[in-house]
This record gives C-alpha cells, sequence and structure tokens, in this order.
C-alpha cells in the first residue's frame, strides 16, 4: 500500500517523469512506421502501411480492458516495467527487419506492449498526484504532443544519416533504461478483487468511448497519412517532418496549460470547443499547399488538438473516480479500435479519391463527435 495522494504530492515528482516518460516512449515508438516506412529499403505500399497500423492497434486494443482492471488492482510500476521490456523487445525487432513480414510481426508486439502502458500510467498520476489533478494531467499528456514533435525533428536526420534501423534501436534502448526505473512505484489497490463488468454499460463511459472513437479515428488516420501527404505535393524530407512535428509543437504549451483553462471554462466546454476547431483546421488542409500556410494550420491544429488530449484524460479521471484504470482501459479500447479502422479507410479512400477528398472527409468526422462529448453529464 502508498501512501496517501496528499502526502505524495509532496514528496516528489518522480512518479509524474515515470508516468509521462514511459507514456512518451510506448507512442514515440508507434509513430516510427509513420516515417521510417519511407526510408525502408523494402519500400512498403500504402495498403502495407495500414496493415502494419492495423496490427499495433489490433494488439494495442486487445489489451485494454485488462490492463485497466489489473491497474485498479496491482502495483502500477510493475505494471509498467514489465511493458516497456516487452516494447524493447518488439522495437529490437523492427530495427532488424528485413521485410514488411518482420515489421508484422513487430507491430502486433509493439501494440499488446504498449497497450499496457496509458492505464497504468494514468492510474499512476491519479494515485500520486490528487491535490491539483487536472495541472499533473496537463504535465503528462505533453509525452504525447512531444512524441509528435521529437518523432519528426529527429527520425528524419537519423535515418538519412545514420540509418533508417537506429530509429528503433535507440527508443529501444531507452524502454529498457525506465523498465528498471519505473518497478518500484507502487499504487494502492482498487475496491475489491471483482471485475466491474457494469462499467461496460455505464452511459457516460459508452458516451466517451464512442466520441473518443471518431476523433482518434481521424487523429490516426492523419498521424499516418500527413508526412507522405507533405512529401507527395512536392515538400521536401526535411521539412515536412518539421510540418508533421508542427502539428504538436505548439502542444506542448498547450496541453501544459489545459489544467488552468479546464477551470476556468469548463472541461466539457473546453472539450466540445476545441473539437469544433480541430475539425474545421483539418478539412482546412485539403486546400492549402504552400509549407509556410501548411506550417501554419499545422501549429494551430496542434493547440487545439492538445487541449482536446488532456481534456480526455480528465473526463476518464472524473467518471471513473475509484474505477479510473478500468474506466481508461474501456474507453481506450474503444478509442483505440479507431486505428485498425481508420487507416484503412483512409487508404481506401486516398486510392479511389486521393488526398482531396481525405481532410474534408476527416475534418466531418471529427465534427460529428462533438454530439457524443457534449451529452456526456459530469
Amino acid at each position: 500500500m502508498g501512501e496517501s495522494g496528499r502526502e505524495k504530492d509532496r514528496v516528489s515528482l518522480f512518479p509524474l517523469l515515470i508516468a509521462s516518460t514511459t507514456f512518451f516512449l510506448s507512442y514515440y515508438t508507434r509513430l516510427t512506421w509513420s516515417i521510417l516506412s519511407v526510408y525502408m529499403p523494402f519500400h512498403p505500399t500504402v495498403t502495407q502501411d495500414a496493415h502494419v497500423f492495423a496490427l499495433y492497434f489490433l494488439g494495442y486494443v486487445t489489451m485494454q480492458v485488462p490492463a485497466g482492471f489489473f491497474s485498479d488492482r496491482c502495483s502500477g510500476g510493475k505494471i509498467i516495467s514489465g511493458a516497456m521490456l516487452l516494447l524493447a523487445l518488439s522495437t529490437f525487432i523492427s530495427g532488424g527487419a528485413t521485410s514488411v513480414y518482420h515489421e508484422y510481426l513487430a507491430s502486433l508486439l509493439m501494440g499488446v506492449a504498449a497497450g499496457w502502458v496509458y492505464p497504468a500510467s494514468l492510474k499512476l498520476i491519479d494515485n500520486y498526484y490528487r491535490v491539483n489533478r487536472s495541472l499533473y494531467i496537463g504535465y503528462y499528456s505533453v509525452a504525447w504532443p512531444l512524441a509528435i514533435v521529437a518523432s519528426g525533428f529527429f527520425l528524419p536526420p537519423i535515418a538519412l544519416h545514420l540509418g533508417w534501423r537506429w530509429g528503433y534501436l535507440l527508443p529501444g534502448l531507452l524502454c529498457l533504461l525506465f523498465a528498471v526505473l519505473s518497478f518500484p512505484l507502487g499504487t494502492e489497490s482498487g475496491p475489491g478483487k471483482k471485475i466491474n463488468w457494469g462499467l461496460l454499460k455505464d452511459r457516460e463511459v459508452l458516451l466517451v468511448s464512442l466520441g473518443g472513437f471518431l476523433f482518434f479515428l481521424s487523429y490516426w488516420s492523419i498521424t499516418l497519412y500527413a508526412y507522405k501527404y507533405f512529401v507527395s505535393i512536392g515538400i521536401n524530407h526535411v521539412l515536412a517532418g518539421y510540418i508533421f512535428s508542427a502539428m504538436a509543437v505548439v502542444g506542448l504549451f498547450s496541453s501544459s496549460i489545459s489544467g488552468p483553462i479546464i477551470d476556468k471554462v469548463g472541461l466539457k466546454r473546453t472539450v466540445v470547443l476545441s473539437l469544433l476547431l480541430y475539425g474545421l483546421i483539418t478539412a482546412a488542409f485539403a486546400w492549402v499547399f504552400h509549407w509556410v500556410w501548411l506550417l501554419v494550420l499545422a501549429l494551430v491544429m496542434g493547440f487545439t488538438r492538445f487541449i482536446i488530449t488532456p481534456g480526455n484524460n480528465n473526463i476518464l479521471v472524473r467518471i471513473g473516480k475509484e474505477n479510473v484504470g478500468a474506466v481508461t482501459g474501456i474507453a481506450n479500447m474503444v478509442w483505440q479500435s479507431s486505428g485498425m479502422v481508420g487507416p484503412l479507410l483512409s487508404a481506401l479512400l486516398i486510392h479511389n479519391l486521393g488526398f482531396a477528398w481525405f481532410w474534408p472527409a476527416i475534418g466531418a468526422v471529427v465534427l460529428l463527435s462533438i454530439a457524443f462529448y457534449a451529452s456526456i453529464r459530469l
């Protein structure tokens, strides 16, 4: 058993460092394929891109419910440690791949490993930082845009100067380090050992799950195809990486100030207004081609996107209460299943209609998600 949340707040920011860094690694390794596949000698096709992403999310999604329930009942640090070890193994397999079939296997294992990190790391935040929780959730959520920024800035130069394999091997070594560092961290056990299956049909859990599914369907489609789109319209590879990173760089700021914004404006209102702006900006990419204006759009997109992300985290903590791990697992299972559907639908759309229709269609999906978020009772 651990100390009370109030006492832990005074002790150390080490749990925040572990939670945010391991979440960063689980997300950064997910993004590597989006960029490194361009540099691989076996030249994966758009359809194979979609298959790699779909296999990742198949592994990720199947882990969410067990990860959520175990995070409420077991040591969060030990769960994260085991996940980091498996994540390291999967990145080493990717770095040593000689065909896309090796990447299929690595992607599935990577999804299984990363699937345990989000529920366990959010449980760490809830357990250690119960005072000013929304502030700490905002700091924790910085890991998300930071992963996108880091991937766009570092992966193209690493691939060009060291070789694409090092884009996988370096984060694998970091995973091993944080497997060791996270192991001692414990979390308080939840209510009993019995699984609360009623959470699967809870109204608020269903609404945030369905709204998040639509948001993340658009999100993963953009994440997978944005870099390739920028290259396809004539932007050079490194500059395209910077624009890709710009889709998140302002999120480093917006995530960190999301707590005060949510406290002042209101949680639901903040998320709904951000989704409205995010959907309109997404559609606008279809009519902008100069790199300067693409950069501006990407920066504004990043600001709104990473108000939504900590907003989602706050909703889960608010409605989950003592079952925050389980609620996170259930909602994230639905959210991330969009990673299997979105890339496949997007590949079909791009093949048949081209990128001109990709951006408006994805923007419309974001706007549709507002109906679900607006109905949540907090």
